[in-house]
């Protein structure tokens, strides 16, 4: 009867190896999205709404990449940050110009 090792390098180690960073970069790139919209100029002018779900697409984005690379914990951060982002931006703006 063989044993089998605890490292088979026949089993898909795909996860263990590489770092989500196209799941870190979608991140930023959310976050960059949503300082970009509130209108630092004071021009009045009102954003598109579709502007609002790009946050969130990328999330999604994000954490297909997370569970491609099996980083589980990774892929649900990712949902929520592109979820919460747009509420922070919500909240932070009633706080800084009042409602």
């Amino acid at each position: 009867m063989a044993v089998m090792a605890a490292t088979d390098p026949s089993r898909d180690i795909r996860g263990a190896e590489r770092r989500p960073t196209a799941t870190w970069i979608l991140m930023l790139l959310a976050l960059v999205f949503v300082l970009l919209m509130p209108d630092w100029t004071g021009s009045g002018s009102n954003r598109p709404v579709w502007l609002f779900l790009i946050p969130i697409f990328l999330g999604l984005i994000g954490a297909a990449f997370a569970v491609y690379t099996r980083h589980f914990w990774w892929a649900f951060a990712s949902v929520l940050w592109g979820l919460v982002l747009i509420q922070g931006l919500v909240v932070l703006v009633t706080l800084i110009s009042g409602p």
